[in-house]
């Protein structure tokens, strides 16, 4: 246990029975639990020895489980409205979660009041979420037959023999988890946007629906968060940019501004102002390519640790990137010739 005293239970015996034993007090505080390292949640039998700590609203992670399960209550509460609809993914982000469903129905902001009704009413029945392992063919052989072709292909992925899932009440989902142990613990969520999203980020997939939302353990924290967002729309450059036609975008270029010349004015003598206070300080300045080829990328490390946000394209059946920074473009500059500790510092930018 944490104060390093050992506890002694009957293999099988669920995190909660062992809370229970140690200090019941922290039951109402308590969300999962990191058993040697790896986090289980409160529901499950312990089938291991190891160091055991108890995660409460305090801790990092807990948000994470929390919005973990609020997601799968969203689309417990989707269900239910629109029975037809067919579950792809439900992860958490930075801030909130999403989930991504096949529906005829198409979502907009006016559905959010109706879904969140439907998560309270859900909330108030106290479902308890409980975690299953079966065969994975047994798994795909169950959702085959409810149609799920999400799940079915999500299976097909999975080398493990055993999978898990997770219920609560009637609603069930494919999940390694953890969640919290009961629904009654999602008082304070809201579900934020909607948006198109092809399946596994493929555009030769259908394009699915993507419903984001986020989720606190007070009233407090979800209102500072979306008083937040309201704050940050006022400021959203996209939306300022056009209001003072600076700059547009286009789907052509997806996340690309195309400058106007207002806003190209105002992009030069920010380039000016920049220029001008490096030569002040006593930088040189340099230019190296946009696109530089993998063996840099992956002598820089960028190649292991970043290669998923990074942007790849073949020229002369070399696979090159377009730089996420400059400075390996810069060491090489430096590597081209041999140096004299007399020209230090060497003070470069780009």
């Amino acid at each position: 246990m944490p104060d390093k005293t050992e506890l002694v239970v009957p293999e099988g015996t669920t995190a909660e029975e062992i809370i229970k034993k140690s200090n019941s007090k922290l039951l109402s505080t308590a969300v999962a639990i990191s058993l040697e390292g790896v986090l289980q949640d409160l529901n499950s039998p312990v089938l291991q020895k190891g160091s055991f700590k108890l995660l409460t609203l305090e801790d990092t992670e807990s948000l994470d489980i929390l919005r973990h399960s609020c997601a799968h209550l969203m689309a417990m509460a989707i269900k239910e409205l629109w029975p037809e609809t067919l579950l792809a993914i439900g992860p958490t982000i930075d801030k909130g979660f999403y989930y991504d469903l096949d529906c005829e129905h198409n979502f907009t902001p006016e559905d959010f009041p109706k879904i969140e009704k439907k998560m309270k009413q859900l909330v108030k029945r106290n479902f308890r979420i409980e975690r299953h392992e079966i065969p994975r063919t047994q798994a795909a052989a169950e959702w085959e037959k409810l149609g799920e072709i999400y799940k079915v292909e999500l299976l097909k992925d999975i080398t493990d023999e055993k999978v898990s899932y997770y219920t609560q009440g009637d609603f069930f989902d494919l999940c390694r988890g953890p969640h919290l142990p009961n629904v009654n613990k999602l008082k304070h969520f809201k579900i934020l946007s909607c948006a198109g999203a092809y399946w596994r980020g493929n555009v030769n997939n259908k394009m699915l629906q993507r419903l984001y939302g986020t989720a606190f353990f007070s009233k407090e924290a979800l209102e500072a968060h979306l008083k937040q967002i309201e704050e940050a729309k006022k400021r959203d450059h996209r939306r300022i940019g056009k209001d003072l036609d600076l700059f547009s975008f286009h789907l052509e270029g997806a996340g690309f501004p195309f400058w106007h010349p207002k806003g190209m004015l105002l992009y030069n003598n920010v380039m000016d102002y920049c220029r001008h206070e490096h030569l002040r300080a006593g930088y040189q300045e340099i230019k190296t390519p946009i696109i530089l080829n993998e063996k840099l990328w992956r002598q820089s490390g960028h190649w292991d640790k970043y290669r998923e946000n990074m942007y790849f394209t073949e020229i002369d059946e070399t696979m090159h990137a377009v730089k996420p920074m400059n400075c390996p473009g810069g060491l090489l500059v430096y590597k081209s010739k041999p140096h004299s500790y007399r020209e230090f510092p060497i003070k470069n930018f780009e």
